[in-house]
């Protein structure tokens, strides 16, 4: 029983180590645009590894979300080494940015301490006044990558 608590503990901690949601998004840099320059806008982004299915997966949705709504600026950042985003885009067909990005970046503007794990991909919405309205569990949302749920949570913050 005490080890069970001692591990529900540990989990709650790792749990507070992220930052909370809604909070006003950092400034962030993806290639030549500034997250602020799109405010007005619902920002749809994710921090992926182009070598991560996942967010190989998750990038056709992001790229259908794209087309879908005419107030959406979708962005990607690739945090992982060697990332070819030039190449990644011209494979899966993306018309949105792609920046590059290192671990210690991601990790600050997702709030989450340094040497943390990440799951990937790392899918943060930000309403048009620059809040962070949803973000990633460290280890991942499943449910921020599916059409359905982010086509909801985009209407409702004004996206069409």
């Amino acid at each position: 029983m005490k080890r069970i608590l001692i591990a529900s503990l540990a989990g709650c901690l790792t749990l507070m180590a992220q930052d909370p949601v809604p909070r006003p998004a950092p400034q962030l840099r993806i290639g030549t645009a500034t997250l602020s320059s799109w405010r007005g806008h619902v920002v749809l982004l994710a921090f992926i590894s182009t070598e991560c299915p996942h967010c190989q997966r998750a990038s056709g949705v992001f790229e259908q979300l794209s087309h879908e709504f005419a107030g959406l600026q979708v962005a990607e950042v690739a945090f992982n080494e060697g990332a070819d985003t030039a190449a990644f885009r011209k494979r899966f067909g993306l018309s949105f940015p792609v920046g590059v990005s290192n671990t210690d970046a991601a990790h600050n503007f997702l709030g989450i301490a340094r040497g943390e794990r990440l799951g990937t991909p790392q899918v943060v919405v930000i309403d048009k006044a620059g809040v962070i309205r949803a973000q990633s569990e460290r280890l991942g949302s499943p449910i921020l990558q599916t059409h359905d749920y982010l086509s909801a949570l985009l209407k409702s913050m004004g996206a069409r």
